[in-house]
């Protein structure tokens, strides 16, 4: 079984006129990391200050990166072969926002199964939390996430969630 773990930053949640600025991904493999994928993204639009202000990403820190469509073709491989991906809030908001951008940079790729630590969170937890965040299962679970709201923390904290959940 091999699949990806994965999480984007966004300058906004509107999938038609926002674009990713952060891709955070892990490659697992028999329950082991096997490959780590983490970059920015010049958007071509201005990162807004609301957003900063949530995940710390600047238009300075984004000005000299790869535009999104060098950086989706090596996504599109990093996740080539894989039996699903995974993220938290994927299916409503990752996931789509994910094949949105690959579709306005003409970048192939398949569609993919994807599973959703939210939706299984929900399951497995009910009625144990006011909230499916990622905030409220890592502390449920005492999880730290070192750097909320940047993609390769998020991600990692999203694996060690989905490997809680699998043990309830």
């Amino acid at each position: 079984m091999e699949y990806v773990v994965f999480d984007i930053e966004t300058t906004g949640l509107d999938t038609e006129n926002d674009r990713i600025v952060e891709l955070g991904a892990i490659r697992i493999k028999d329950d082991e990391v096997v490959g780590e994928f983490n970059e920015l993204i010049n958007p071509g639009i201005e990162i807004p200050q609301i957003v900063t202000n949530i995940n710390g990403i600047t238009n300075e820190m984004v000005a000299n990166e790869d535009y999104p469509g060098v950086v989706l073709i090596q996504f599109a491989k990093f996740i080539d072969g894989v039996d699903y991906l995974l993220g938290h809030n994927a299916i409503r908001f990752d996931y789509p926002f994910l094949m949105n951008e690959f579709r306005r940079n003409y970048v192939k790729s398949e569609e993919y199964n994807v599973k959703d630590t939210v939706r299984i969170a929900r399951l497995k937890l009910r009625r144990q939390l006011r909230s499916y965040s990622l905030k409220s299962i890592t502390e449920y679970y005492g999880i730290i996430n070192r750097e909320a709201h940047r993609a390769l923390s998020d991600v990692y904290a999203t694996y060690e969630i989905y490997k809680k959940l699998n043990q309830e």
